[in-house]
């Protein structure tokens, strides 16, 4: 019996996937001219039936470029610390030294640095879905959005920053660690991080 299709295969396995041709390669092709695969990368791809699996999705960016992990604006919504559906799927990397963004049929899948230093931490394995991921605590995903946010000095600045323009949720605020955010926030080494220290220090 044939081996089942993953969801994200990439090259090598589909070849080994469809040995039984003639030519594996022109079977890959077809796959793709039928959208029965989508791809999304040179020699990365996504089975057409995965496509609406936010999980799936979420694992795709993990393998898509790396190391890297959800954060930033799709995860707090996928905390539902914000109210407005996001598109793009977006990650945090390191050492990247830029920005990137991959656009394909899947969606628009972007990625951005943050400091080596605050990286491996606040990253968890979520496994509730089909498709295992890595992710960004709520707490860490919080801070890795105000990293992207510049000079934004003032307690009243960051107050208003937090509930709003990004119209955090005041509830799901409030369950958050404050500890872990405040350990956090200091690693960041930006004036937006530090006024948010000093406004969890407030609380």
């Amino acid at each position: 019996m044939q081996k089942r299709l993953v969801s994200i295969p990439n090259s090598i396995w589909l070849q080994d996937y469809f040995k039984g041709y003639s030519n594996p390669n022109s079977k890959i092709k077809q796959q793709i001219n039928t959208g029965n695969l989508i791809k999304l990368k040179r020699g990365l791809y996504l089975r057409a039936d995965q496509l609406h699996d936010s999980s799936v999705l979420a694992s795709a960016a993990n393998v898509l470029y790396g190391p890297s992990y959800i954060s930033f604006d799709y995860a707090l919504r996928f905390y539902g610390l914000i109210p407005e559906a996001v598109r793009n799927i977006t990650s945090a990397t390191f050492k990247k030294n830029r920005s990137k963004f991959f656009n394909n049929a899947a969606g628009t899948f972007f990625y951005r640095d943050i400091p080596s230093i605050v990286y491996p931490k606040g990253i968890y394995r979520n496994t509730e879905g089909s498709s295992a991921f890595l992710i960004a605590s709520p707490e860490k995903a919080l801070c890795d959005k105000l990293f992207t946010i510049k000079s934004v000095r003032s307690i009243a600045g960051i107050e208003a920053l937090l509930f709003e323009d990004l119209r955090l949720d005041e509830d799901r605020f409030n369950e958050l660690d404050f500890l872990e955010m405040k350990e956090l926030s200091l690693l960041y080494k930006t004036e937006t991080t530090a006024g948010f220290y000093r406004y969890l220090g407030r609380l």
